[in-house]
């Protein structure tokens, strides 16, 4: 987990004070490790360094914490310092670091709460929807473009850099399967069982059969003929289907940086020969009734796989180990979100690294379960070649990009997820993309009213926190300064859900705030009551923080962050 002191240069400071304070006592060197008391009247951070030097001291831990507290020069951010329970030290800060938070957020802008960039940074590459280009995304698409997105936004945000890449399945039976149902629209003949079906068989037949294209539908066709233009006609489906995918992509806000074809990157470029090549040299390889196997079963598969049939053709698998070879060329971590349905992947793709060279813990492989789309509690049946599929350009038009992308978001990947029309369409607070984007837009409509009526704002760096004692603003100075440890935990543990509700918390946090802390009473525009005056400017650019972290929170969620709602 993510350590408060590692994002907050006051915990940072307090974190080498009392290491200095051990130092003085004539303690052990340990690592403060500051957490969260479990009661929050205990204050606002704890560490637990007194239980753990009890056993290698053979001290009281109470005796411990109370000289950890003789010797502790606690520093301008804390106004308390408490022993309690067994020995836990517990610590509250003062007006002097809500002072110097508020001001650090404004001050930060849209970075706060990300991580600069340090020695260890790492190229992470970010595979994700790769869906096969046959047919336009289906809803669960969605739960992984919005997924893979925001994952690869917390990585950003963590300090590495991140490439998004999304793998074109564009080689195969498949995709001569595709030009043949393509072809045969065209030429205006019955689709049968083994066909791809649907509307946009026909669409896409509609676009290439014009121009010189359209001799391409023309003419008696049989055999190897047939064969032929099937797959040329494949080819050139497939690429009209991507660009499909890729605009109803970008509506969800998703932009890749590489769209890798399958057919050009390992076929035609001979990658997949030049692995199979390498694994051969690397005596991680054996022949068995004329097949060549990769012996995974020495790293964790259940069976050995095969990477040339009999007949000389390379598998699929072989494919797999060859464009894990690509992308761990271009990166230093690779990082693929399946859907449930590739389950069996992990294990053989985790012995395919080992086998190449690639360290087992650079290549991360997350699942998520799939998507149940409902329509008021009833199922919506799918079939994608048969075309009976509400896509996931219906649902973006019918619920609107935030709300599709936030559904998805709040939910862990281990949870199946129900995504009904009927419900995430509501459009009040219920809501909660709605809760927290409102959050944002009434603190806008506070910064356009004060300026309207000619409020005098002053600038951050006059902020007086001392001023702000009421519960509700000590409770949302706290829930601000947590940003980026929520940052940090959420892309630690590849966990959107954990952004979206540290969101929704902030906003609640707010709203609480903005009904019982009154910003802009009547008296404080012409200045009479001094007091009132500077205690309404501390409010004022508390909420402008508070904006702030909900907009850079919304952002690498990649859901919009509405002035007027």
């Amino acid at each position: 987990m993510a350590r408060p002191d590692h994002h907050d240069p006051a915990l940072a400071d307090l974190h080498d004070r009392l290491v200095h304070a051990l130092n003085r006592a004539g303690l052990p060197d340990a690592d403060p490790a500051l957490e969260r008391p479990r009661q929050p009247d205990h204050g606002d951070w704890a560490t637990t360094l007194a239980l753990r030097l009890a056993k290698p001291t053979g001290l009281n831990p109470r005796e411990i914490a109370a000289a950890i507290v003789e010797h502790l020069d606690a520093g301008e951010w804390v106004s308390e310092v408490s022993v309690a329970g067994p020995g836990f030290v517990n610590f509250r800060l003062g007006s002097a670091y809500a002072t110097g938070l508020v001001r650090r957020i404004v001050a930060a802008g849209d970075v706060f709460g990300r991580t600069e960039a340090a020695a260890d940074t790492e190229t992470v590459n970010v595979e994700f929807v790769s869906a096969n280009p046959t047919g336009p995304l289906h809803v669960g698409a969605g739960r992984w473009a919005a997924t893979g997105d925001a994952i690869a936004a917390l990585v950003e945000a963590s300090g590495h850099t991140v490439v998004r890449e999304y793998y074109v399945n564009d080689a195969g039976e498949q995709i001569r399967r595709f030009g043949l149902s393509v072809l045969r629209a065209g030429r205006g003949e019955a689709l049968g069982d083994d066909d791809y079906r649907g509307a946009i068989i026909g669409e896409i037949a509609q676009e290439l059969a014009v121009g010189p294209q359209a001799a391409l539908f023309e003419g008696a066709l049989d055999g190897d003929e047939l064969a032929e233009r099937a797959e040329i006609i494949g080819s050139r489906a497939v690429e009209a289907m991507r660009r499909r995918i890729s605009d109803v992509l970008m509506r969800m806000g998703v932009a890749y940086d590489v769209w890798f074809s399958e057919r050009e990157g390992l076929h035609e470029s001979g990658a997949i020969d030049a692995t199979i090549e390498e694994l051969v040299a690397r005596e991680v390889t054996y022949e068995s009734e004329g097949a060549l196997f990769l012996r995974t079963t020495d790293h964790g598969d259940d069976k050995d796989r095969v990477l040339v049939r009999s007949d000389g053709r390379p598998t699929y698998f072989a494919a797999d180990c060859a464009y894990l070879r690509d992308k761990w060329s271009r990166a230093d971590r690779l990082f693929y979100l399946l859907g449930a349905d590739h389950h069996g992947y992990v294990a053989r793709l985790h012995a395919a690294a080992v086998c190449l060279g690639i360290p087992r813990d650079k290549v991360e492989i997350r699942i998520g379960q799939l998507v149940n789309l409902l329509r008021d509690g009833q199922p919506v049946k799918m079939s994608k070649r048969a075309g009976e599929t509400i896509d996931l350009d219906e649902v973006v038009d019918e619920v609107g990009v935030d709300v599709t992308r936030y559904h998805f978001l709040r939910q862990s990947l281990d949870t199946t997820v129900d995504f009904d029309l009927a419900v995430v369409a509501t459009q009040s607070m219920e809501n909660p993309v709605y809760y927290v984007q409102y959050a944002h837009a009434r603190i806008a409509s506070l910064i356009r009213t004060a300026d309207e009526r000619g409020f005098v704002a002053g600038e951050v760096t006059d902020v007086d926190a001392s001023l702000l004692d009421h519960p509700a603003e000590a409770e949302l100075f706290a829930a601000l300064a947590q940003m980026p440890l929520a940052v940090a935990d959420a892309a630690e543990l590849r966990a959107t859900q954990r952004l979206a509700r540290y969101a929704e918390e902030l906003a609640g946090t707010f709203h609480r705030f903005y009904a019982e802390c009154r910003i802009l009473d009547d008296g404080v525009f012409d200045g009479s009551d001094d007091r009132a005056v500077r205690l309404a400017r501390a409010r004022y650019w508390l909420a402008v923080a508070a904006k702030q972290v909900l907009a850079n929170t919304l952002g690498l969620l990649r859901v919009s962050v509405p002035e007027r709602m």
